[in-house]
């Protein structure tokens, strides 16, 4: 059995360049973070979050199209 060193967080793009933890929604896995980022109806961006360190915006999802996020 491995153990994950992050977590997959899913918030609305809307919300900002920041990770909101007490506004996000938290998801096991990144198949469940896709299927969050869909329910929102909105751009929504999936945060990887590792146990030590800064989380990072990983991938922006659209009802239409999924992006990577691209360092600013």
């Amino acid at each position: 059995m491995t153990t994950s060193t992050f977590d997959y967080a899913v918030q609305p793009t809307s919300f900002g360049r920041k990770l909101d933890q007490w506004g996000c929604l938290w998801a096991k896995d990144i198949d469940h973070a896709y299927d969050l980022a869909m329910t929102f109806g909105e751009k929504a961006t999936i945060w990887k979050c590792p146990h030590a360190g800064e989380p990072m915006a990983w991938v922006t999802v659209d009802q239409e199209s999924i992006s990577p996020v691209l360092p600013a």
